[in-house]
């Protein structure tokens, strides 16, 4: 059966559970797309217009109290390409239990450090994504994660184990951290911070560090990513800065990154980006930004883009 029947199916069958079930189901989704001028160093042509999409998503999710103090949760989400001819990819798809002891989960899933990242990636989904240059944004196909209760509503920890089977794995298992220290969302504490470790996830060794705050409208981040190719002793590190301010329903947003190495599995280099983006409503917002990419061994590329996300 294909990944578009497999998702139908779920989706008729979370529409038509008995109320007392329904109750527990969360059917979700995201269209993020943006028209764009897009200069790739790759092409023959000077510039070419084009629609993108961008993460967009299409999901099932929930809880059901199992006793007290002890909930199944679940998620079943796909990945959206509206300008694709195979629409329909795999995201976080995954069971699990929650209660005081914490949250453990089995599945496809995030791993711990690319969930520390917080909210200091201003154009996460977009071209200026950190993923542009960094590694450890995986969703491990097979994870078994445990993530502690928040402590003193300050201090969290998590850790995902990716089986040797896994996709990229090479028969190795791999392991990824995480302490996370704050609120990423900036709403409990104005600040955030996390440190991170892959050993062996996909082929990599990453280490992450992720600051950020929030004061007065304005929000500042800033990480540092080294990573090392398992197979090759070579490493290759970098940093991450970004600025916000908000003004009503605009935020004005501004990031850079740079990555030094000099191996063949990764690109160094700089990534520049500025934008805005307006909130039109609870579910509607304007997008619209600029990304400039200088490589050191390749063509650089910039994309100026204007665009609408709509969550519901």
């Amino acid at each position: 059966m294909s990944l578009k029947r497999t998702f139908l199916a779920a989706a008729v069958a979370a529409a038509t559970l008995p109320a007392t079930a329904a109750a527990d189901v969360n059917v979700y989704g995201r269209l993020n797309l943006t028209a764009q001028y897009a200069d790739l160093g790759g092409d023959d042509s000077d510039g070419t217009t084009r629609v993108a999409t961008h993460s967009s998503r299409l999901g099932v999710k929930g809880s059901h109290q199992i006793s007290e103090g002890l909930e199944a949760i679940y998620q079943a989400e796909f990945g959206i390409d509206v300008t694709a001819d195979d629409v329909f990819s795999n995201r976080n798809q995954f069971i699990g239990l929650k209660g005081d002891f914490g949250m453990t989960t089995i599945g496809r899933r995030d791993t711990a450090l690319k969930l520390s990242q917080g909210k200091v990636d201003q154009f996460n989904d977009f071209e200026g994504d950190l993923n542009a240059l960094f590694r450890g944004e995986n969703r491990a196909s097979q994870q078994i994660s445990y993530a502690t209760p928040t402590i003193a509503n300050l201090f969290r920890a998590e850790v995902t184990y990716v089986t040797e089977d896994a996709k990229s794995q090479n028969g190795d298992s791999g392991f990824s951290v995480a302490g996370m220290f704050g609120d990423a969302n900036y709403k409990k504490q104005p600040f955030y911070a996390a440190v991170a470790y892959d050993s062996e996830v996909l082929g990599w060794d990453v280490l992450r560090v992720t600051v950020g705050g929030k004061i007065a409208g304005i929000e500042l981040g800033a990480m540092y990513n080294d990573q090392e190719r398992v197979d090759s002793s070579e490493s290759f590190d970098g940093f991450l800065v970004s600025a916000a301010y908000s003004l009503g329903d605009t935020k004005l947003k501004a990031q850079y990154q740079d990555a030094d190495g000099s191996n063949k599995f990764a690109d160094s280099g700089s990534v520049y980006s500025v934008g805005a983006e307006h909130k039109l409503s609870k579910q509607m917002r304007l997008n619209a930004y600029y990304t400039g990419t200088s490589y050191d061994s390749a063509d650089n590329d910039s994309v100026l883009a204007v665009g609408l996300r709509y969550d519901f």
